[in-house]
C-alpha cells in the first residue's frame, strides 16, 4: 500500500529533500549518541542557541549544504555527498 505513494513521489525533489534531511538528522543523532554529545553540546560547538538545534532535530527543514557541513564539523565527522548511479541506472532501464 505504501509502495504506491513512494512510486508517486520518488521523483519529487521536495519529497527527496525531506527524506535526505531526515536521514542527516538520524545519522547526526546516532553519532551524538556514540560520542556522548548532547544537543546543548552541539549547539555550543556550532555557536547557535540550543533552540535552533531543537528546531532542526524536531522538524527537519530542507537543510542547506552549509548547515550539514556545520553539523559535521561540530560532531567531528566527515560529511559526504553522493548520487547513486546504480539505482538511477536500474530505474532508467525499467522505464518503457
Amino acid at each position: 500500500m505504501l509502495e504506491q505513494y513512494f512510486v508517486k513521489y520518488e521523483k519529487d525533489p521536495d519529497f527527496l529533500a525531506e527524506g535526505l534531511s531526515i536521514s542527516i538528522i538520524e545519522n547526526s543523532l546516532q553519532v551524538m549518541k556514540e560520542k556522548g554529545i548532547s544537543r546543548a553540546d552541539l549547539a555550543r560547538e556550532m555557536g547557535v542557541p540550543k533552540s535552533q538545534i531543537s528546531r532542526i532535530f524536531n522538524a527537519p527543514p530542507n537543510l542547506t549544504l552549509l548547515s550539514i557541513a556545520r553539523i559535521a564539523v561540530a560532531l567531528g565527522v566527515e560529511p559526504q555527498a553522493l548520487l547513486n548511479t546504480d539505482v538511477t541506472a536500474e530505474k532508467e532501464v525499467a522505464l518503457p
